[in-house]
């Protein structure tokens, strides 16, 4: 079992660090079991002590773990994945549908046959695609074909269809009393003989042919030789009891384990003779209770008598009270459905309606994050204008350099002056701490010194706004990820006579921090558009201009040179069937009639074909009442308009198919109920059964033909089976006139995945 839980939350953490690295969203589940409610306790619980350190990454134990004053417990995002439980594997149910059955160092406890038998358990808690892990010195024996293998070294095994394991026994063969003396795993033996195959026989002895099944009439086992009684009948195979029996003796079965259920008798006998099955012989059917710890079985008996001639037989079947019963228990089901289905439909209505309100969440959800993006272009501008700003200034304090004393007080620049011979005249206290020039190098040739690691490229750079006479920037990356501009411009006085050269270094690191932020949300604004298929546009109201993103115009095919800017030629592209009612939508929003401008229309590309635009905007600036300014984005939907039209022309040839008058045309859905029907085929099945058209979806149409022979004609079985087409099939209506002769004509359809979803039928 799971144990106190560290292998299962160990599993949690791991699937939890996967999803999360490779962006997967889904909810994980996870059923840890054991048969000790002591342990199980403590792994609900989470908590374990601090020993744990010396077994856990600390970037896991901070992540998943939260210290308490007795150990770390496990964090409720890891704690509410797992579902603890006590289960005990040998008697009782097993799970299903898993997606990986983690089954780790417990077979080696474990019996060969017991270990067969719950690896036949295992598979059939497998889903499909599931996955069985043992561990390292486990294997899955004689079940080779059930499972394949992933990976030897760690025992990894992956459930294989087609395989079908034996039908999985009660592993308990010993009264429960006896359980804590005589395990499992070690049961008792004497010279060889099994207690189980020694219950078998005694029960083969004493009991006549015989069937234990459960309470929903599952067959558990047999005893003796049965099959003069229960036969697998045509059809889907049924594991049922009741389904494998000739019909009479199915009903009178069933009738009696209803009387057995409602009485509280533990056995009920009848002696019963007419069935057809069993000619003149009479058969004694009996039916015993047998009642465990959690649910009850039946046993069920059957033994047969000879019946002397001229004896009365003791009970005759009576077929048509037995169908009266059973049908006076089904409507009383069918009323207990409707009023399920009734509450269903409440319910599906309040989570309609919660749906309705989580839409709304959304939509404002979404007006919240188009708020933000416009308050994020707003950043975008103020961070440029910053930027704009704050080059003038530096621009300013250059051709201001003459006021040296000024200068030297602001430690935030570094500036470093150099006379017309390249000796050093000046430098302030940025300089030395960013470079190896120091104040008692003041009228050293800067030739004469390794000015800087960092910027091996100063002196050159010096060299060349000599020789150029213009300016020169450069960003340096000084220790410590500090980033400067260093600026080399010429040193003029007032009269514009060059004297030297001065450096400035000014630290720019956070302004790149700020310019690459800014540029990333350009990016992600750029990219929102481009997955979206959308563009942005703003209207000058005063000048009559369109400002635009390049993508209003790419999406028709026009480059942002071709593509109008007046909003009038724009307009012209507009279809002529659209022009009116857009313009008019235009209108009522400039006049205040409407809060926004939402309009769905055609447009012109470039190739002279139209594309269909949703476009959305609002007035963003005043006068007054006179708007100067509107903004909004405009999304191509072509794509969307083309599924309408082609739902649209879907549903014309669905008409189509359906008004004829001709002959009887009737759609059914893979259940055999019918969905549609022409106006001949609700007269005919109106005029053969009596309901009214309002009850055609309630007629099983295929039980009215029969064939020349009288036999009940069912296309849907033969077509739902078979998946071919009936043709030309000559038949009658059962009851109906005998002189009118029908062609019947069934073609089954399809779904997407080849998979039977009804019948198309017609009768001529």
């Amino acid at each position: 079992g799971c144990s106190t839980g560290e292998e299962v939350y160990s599993l949690a953490i791991l699937l939890t660090e996967y999803l999360r690295t490779e962006g997967v969203d889904c909810e994980v589940k996870i059923f840890a079991t054991d048969i000790d409610r002591h342990s199980l306790d403590q792994a609900s619980a989470g908590v374990y002590p601090e020993s744990i350190i010396a077994d856990l990454d600390p970037y896991l134990l901070s992540r998943y773990f939260t210290k308490q004053e007795n150990g770390y417990q496990i964090n409720d995002s890891i704690r509410q994945m797992v579902v603890f439980a006590k289960h005990n594997l040998i008697k009782d149910p097993p799970f299903s549908k898993l997606d990986m059955l983690v089954c780790r160092n417990l077979f080696i406890y474990l019996k060969p046959e017991v270990q067969t038998r719950l690896l036949a358990m295992f598979y059939y808690s497998l889903s499909p695609d599931g996955f069985l892990f043992l561990g390292s010195s486990e294997s899955i024996g004689d079940l080779k074909e059930a499972f394949e293998n992933v990976d030897t070294k760690w025992k990894i095994f992956r459930y294989r269809q087609g395989f079908n394991p034996p039908i999985i026994k009660d592993l308990t063969t010993t009264p429960k009393k006896y359980e804590t003396e005589v395990p499992l795993v070690m049961p008792v033996q004497h010279h060889g003989l099994r207690l189980e195959h020694l219950s078998n026989a005694l029960l083969s002895s004493v009991l006549p042919p015989s069937v234990l099944i459960d309470v929903n009439g599952i067959i558990v086992q047999t005893i003796n030789d049965v099959s003069q009684f229960v036969q697998i009948q045509p059809g889907w195979f049924s594991n049922r009891l009741l389904d494998n029996l000739p019909r009479e003796m199915s009903l009178l079965l069933s009738a009696q384990l209803r009387r057995l259920k409602k009485d509280k008798n533990d056995v009920l006998t009848e002696e019963i003779s007419g069935l057809r099955s069993l000619g003149e012989k009479s058969l004694l059917l009996e039916t015993r209770k047998i009642e465990t710890e959690k649910t009850f079985f039946y046993l069920v008996s059957f033994k047969l008598k000879e019946t002397p001639k001229g004896i009365k037989r003791s009970k005759s079947v009576d077929l048509d009270l037995e169908y009266g019963d059973r049908l006076n228990e089904l409507q009383k089901e069918l009323q207990s459905t409707k009023e399920s289905l009734q509450a269903t439909v409440e319910e599906l209505e309040t989570s309609n309606e919660e749906l309705q309100s989580s839409n709304e969440e959304l939509i404002a959800s979404n007006e919240e994050l188009q708020s933000t993006n416009e308050e994020l272009q707003s950043v975008n501008e103020e961070l440029f204008t910053v930027n704009s700003e704050f080059q003038i200034k530096l621009d300013e304090l250059t051709r201001l350099n003459t006021d040296i004393n000024n200068l030297l007080l602001n430690t935030q620049i570094g500036a470093l002056y150099l006379d017309r011979n390249l000796c050093i005249r000046r430098l302030t206290p940025v300089v030395s701490k960013l470079t190896n020039i120091i104040p008692s190098d003041i009228g050293r040739p800067i030739t004469h010194i390794s000015a800087s690691r960092s910027y091996p490229e100063m002196l050159s750079d010096i060299e060349k706004v000599v020789e150029t006479l213009q300016m020169f920037d450069r960003e340096v990356v000084f220790p410590e990820g500090v980033t400067y501009l260093v600026s080399i411009r010429p040193y003029r006085t007032e009269n514009n006579v060059v004297e030297g050269i001065i450096l400035t270094f000014v630290e720019i690191t956070k302004l790149n921090r700020e310019r690459a932020r800014a540029d990333e949300l350009n990016r992600y604004l750029s990219t929102a558009l481009e997955v979206g298929n959308m563009a942005w546009w703003r209207w000058d109201l005063v000048k009559d201009e369109v400002f635009m993103d390049d993508r209003k115009a790419t999406m028709l095919g026009y480059t942002k040179a071709e593509f109008p800017s007046n909003v009038y030629e724009i307009c012209k592209l507009i279809h002529p069937d659209d022009y009116e009612v857009t313009m008019q939508k235009m209108r009522d929003h400039l006049t205040g009639l409407t809060p926004h401008w939402d309009c769905t229309y055609r447009i012109r590309r470039k190739d002279g074909s139209y594309a269909w635009y949703y476009d959305h905007g609002v007035i963003t600036e005043r006068n007054g009442d006179k708007p100067l300014a509107l903004v909004g984005t405009v999304i191509d939907v072509s794509l969307l308009k083309e599924m309408e039209l082609k739902m649209l022309d879907n549903q014309a040839v669905f008409d189509q198919m359906f008004s004829g008058t001709g002959n009887s045309r009737f759609l059914v859905n893979r259940f055999g109920r019918v969905l549609f029907a022409n106006d001949a085929g609700i007269l005919l099945s109106s005029h053969e059964t009596g309901k009214d058209d309002g009850e055609i979806s309630k007629i099983d149409g295929f039980e009215l033909l029969v064939n020349d022979t009288g036999e009940t004609l069912n296309p849907f079985r033969e077509v739902s089976t078979s998946h071919q087409a009936i043709t030309g099939v000559s038949c009658r209506l059962k009851g109906g006139d005998p002189e009118k002769i029908y062609s019947l004509y069934a073609v089954p359809l399809f779904d997407g995945n080849r998979e039977f979803d009804g019948l198309f039928m017609v009768l001529n």
